[in-house]
Order: C-alpha cells, then structure tokens, then sequence
C-alpha cells in the first residue's frame, strides 16, 4: 500500500543508482533537449516523488486535526507504485530550507528518475520576520541554483509549483487576489528559463476558489468553530492553512496539472477528475465505544466522498441544532468534548467537490459519568469537587483501593486561583516515571487524564494496563484527553507516567463495557 512518508534529516551524499540504465538515459536525453524512449524500452521501478515546502505542503500528525498540507493528500491521486516521501515544513522558506539542511536530506536519498517538487513564497514575502524573509531575486535563484541543478545532477526531475492562493479577495466582486505576485512570477520565469515543469497552483487555486466563493473557501481553509477540536479550545480562523477537505481539493488541482505535464509522472496520476454530484448519504451508522466525554463512531464508506463531517445536538435541548462536532477523511470517527451523563443525537454527511450529502439517519447516545476521579497536586491544595484528593504522600494500600506505588523524587505544585481546583494542582517528576493504581472491577475501561502547568510546559507519557498510550503536552495551559479501551481484568487498573515533566493533574477512571 503505498503511503506518504518523512524522511529524516542528513547530508548530501554519494549518488544511488536504482534503475541505472533507463535513468541515465532519460536523464542524457533531457540534458541534450531529445524525447526519452518510449515507455516500453525504460524501466519505471518504483518513481518516489520528493516534496520540498512550507506548512501548506507539509503533513500533520493527528494533534493537529483537522489541519493538513496538500503534500499530506497528494498520494491519493498517483497510482501504487508511486511513493511520496513529504520533506515539507512549516515556517521555512526557500532559503532557509536550504541553510538547515533539510534540501541536502532530500538530495541525498533522491536517485535518477524520481521527482522534486518545491513550493515556496509564503515565508520568503515575510519581510517582518528577517530570519525567514527571501526576496523575490533571490527566491529564483535559490529555485535555479540548489533544488534545479541539485535534482538534475542526480538524475532526478524538478518540479516549481508556484505558491498556492490564500483566502484573500476582492470584497466587492468576491474575486480573488494573486497571493505573492512577485513569487509566482519568479517561480513562472525560473521554470522557463531552465526548461523544466511547472504547476501553476496559484493560478488553478485561485480559479477553483473564485467557483466557489469568500464563504464556501471557509470548508478550504483552517476556519473551525470552537469546541469542535481539543487542540482548538476557541476555534481557528485562518485564512493560509488548510483543513483536511481543502487540502484534498488543493492536491486535486496539483495532480490535474501533473496530468498534463510532458513526463512520465503524468501517466501514474489518477482520478482527477471532479465529481459531477455529491455523494449519496452515509448509512449504518453506529456507537462503537461511548465514554464519560465521547464516542467512537463508525459507518459505511460512500462512493466519491472526500470528508465525512459528523454533527451533533443535545436531545433534551429545547429548539437545539445540530452543529459541527469533528471531521474525518475516513469512515471512523472518534468526537470529544461531550458534557457527561448527557443524551446526544449524532448525524453524519458525506462531501466532495460537489457538495454535501443529505445527512444520515440520527443516532442517539447517552454519555456515562467516571467511576472513579482524582485530582493531584500537594496536601491542603483546594480539591475539584467530586474527585477525590491525591498527594504525594497517597500510597496504594489494600484498604485505600488507590495511590502511587513509589513517589520518590516526586513534586507537587499548586499554582494559585487564576484556574479552577482540577487545573491549577498537580504532581510531577522530572525525568522519571511513576505509577498510580486504582482497584475498579474487571471489566473495559476509558481513562481521562488532566495535564498541564499554567506557569511552565508540561511533558507527559502514559502507559495503561502496560499498554503505551502516548503522550500529552501543553505550555501554560491543561491539556485533556480519554483513552477508551483499556481491559482490566485483574481487579487493578495501572498507570505509568513518565516523559520529560512527568505532570499529572487529574484521572477519571469510566467503566464502558464487561470483558469480552
């Protein structure tokens, strides 16, 4: 299956030669300004495509949902055999991807035959930030000098895409502005004078958002409602970034173009073509798991969707609508944010680039309450109400039911009034790992924990029933997160925390189910 991978960083290196013959031919053959051989008498074994960018290339882990770079979609569009390895990166420019090495990562892994693409010029026109700041002449140079003659030297094509639009426009006509004029142009003129493709993204952008208008370019770009997405307690309006629908339809636009180029690429690009209708409406939708605070949603995929968006309401609201709860690029959805002990009606939609589908039929859920809750941090600390205190003194005993099993070199802080009794407390080991048990009857379990420091940043990992849940991090705030799923059949219920500051706020232990 193929996939879109990171490569690390490193240092230009010697030439690796995977198909040798048919990649020194096709590359003499370009030098020489010939037509390659036809397809039949080259081998094409395997083309990787090397993306160099900025944070509207670039791919996104799931912290960051729903924000994503075309770079992280475009893998959608080209065949199987084509892999693409994303070196893109936010808050670099042409120059400075160079001057950090992360264009000599790509050059010496790139081999004879594969592809660099390169966007940039929204960091290079950042003339208030010098560090990042390129002009224009220099842009294009940079563009001729390292990522042109660098591909070329190893037998690999350059690809220039010029910098894609912003959600900037005219607010009389609603006609939309040339983002970095002076870039698309440089790009335009270097792809020219050094005879190799390009993809006009700025123009095919721009055109696609005048279609669909100032409104409607909001679904495009980064501009969610707060309370949707953990990470965006207070919305996003972002008119540069894409969400993930957006940055499927910019990597449409990037492959349609690729599909007209005169290179061997253009023969592995693949459904392009934009849907005629809007997908039918999703079915069977259904509750895999539902916590104190969210559920696991799952339905049938639908034919021609790009993203799901799930909706949500309150049953027991009088006049309540259903608003935006998350979006997801797959059948599967997992929402959060939901007040406990409460009765929700879920819908789902399916989009493309056609429009939105009618909504499926409602479910409806009961969110459960903890079981179990925990507030940490130092002895006399103010405690949230209905959780029960913990300190650094709070040993595991038989009779206790709960506490840590060793707490040296533990610190407990308490922050002062500015946040409530949950959030301003907390333990902590820098370095180090500890573990705090609970004794909960067998059964499957969802674990909330609290993290954060309002003063400071806080690094946390958490292993559950000896299962490596990840980590949660924040910087002068309280992250919260519930890991579902977690099996106990030992009548103990343990977690280890450990990372950088080992912080640790607050547990709420929800039973979910019986054993399976």
């Amino acid at each position: 299956m193929k996939r879109t991978m990171h490569a690390p960083a490193g240092s230009r290196g010697r030439l690796r030669r995977r198909v040798p013959l048919a990649a020194l031919t096709a590359a003499a053959c370009a030098a020489a300004g010939l037509l390659a051989p036809p397809a039949s008498a080259m081998a094409d074994d395997g083309i990787t495509v090397y993306l160099a960018g900025d944070s509207t290339v670039q791919s996104y882990d799931p912290y960051w949902v729903p924000q994503a770079g075309w770079g992280q979609m475009i893998d959608r569009y080209l065949s199987d055999d084509v892999t693409v390895e994303n070196h893109a990166i936010g808050g670099r420019s042409s120059r400075t991807f160079v001057e950090q090495g992360r264009l000599d990562a790509i050059l010496d892994k790139i081999e004879p035959g594969d592809y660099l693409f390169v966007q940039f010029g929204h960091n290079d026109a950042s003339v208030n930030i010098p560090e990042r700041y390129t002009s224009p002449e220099d842009y294009k140079e940079f563009l001729r000098t390292d990522y042109i003659a660098g591909a070329r030297e190893r037998g690999a094509v350059p690809v220039v895409v010029t910098p894609v639009s912003r959600r900037s426009y005219n607010s009389t006509t609603g006609r939309f502005d040339i983002s970095f004029p002076e870039y698309v142009e440089a790009a335009t003129e270097v792809a020219a004078e050094e005879n190799v493709p390009l993809v006009d993204l700025s123009a095919s952008s721009r055109s696609y958002l005048d279609t669909i208008g100032p409104e409607e370019a909001k679904s495009v770009f980064l501009h969610v409602p707060a309370g949707v997405y953990p990470n965006r307690p207070n919305g996003t309006a972002d008119d540069t970034h894409f969400q993930e629908y957006g940055a499927i339809q910019t990597a449409r636009l990037v492959a349609q173009d690729v599909s007209g180029l005169d290179t061997p690429l253009a023969r592995h690009v693949v459904d392009t073509a934009p849907p005629t209708r809007a997908p039918r409406r999703p079915t069977a939708l259904a509750a895999r798991t539902v916590t104190n605070e969210g559920a696991r949603l799952t339905w049938k995929a639908v034919r021609d969707a790009d993203i799901y968006r799930i909706h949500k309401r309150e049953k027991d609201v009088e006049g309540a609508e259903f608003t935006l709860a998350t979006t997801s690029t797959v059948p599967l959805a997992d929402i959060s944010g939901l007040k406990e002990g409460t009765t929700y009606e879920l819908r789902v939609t399916a989009v493309n680039g056609a429009g939105e589908s009618a909504p499926s039929r409602k479910l409806r859920i009961t969110t459960r309450v903890p079981d179990q809750r925990y507030d940490f941090g130092p002895a006399g600390s103010p405690v949230y109400e209905g959780f029960t205190e913990v300190t650094p003194q709070t040993l595991h005993t038989a009779e206790r039911g709960y506490g840590f099993t060793d707490t040296t070199g533990m610190i407990s802080r308490d922050r002062g009034g500015t946040m409530d009794a949950l959030q301003r407390d907390f333990v902590a080991l820098f370095g180090g790992q500890y573990e705090f048990s609970a004794d909960v009857p067998d059964g499957v379990y969802a674990v909330t924990a609290h993290v954060g420091d309002l003063l400071g940043s806080a690094r946390t990992n958490l292993s559950i029933e000896g299962q490596d849940r990840g980590g949660l991090a924040g910087s002068r705030s309280v992250v919260e997160h519930t890991f579902a799923d977690v099996v106990v059949n030992d009548g103990r219920l343990g977690i280890v925390v450990s990372g950088q500051t080992a912080h640790l706020n607050g547990l709420e232990l929800t039973r979910i189910g019986d054993l399976p």
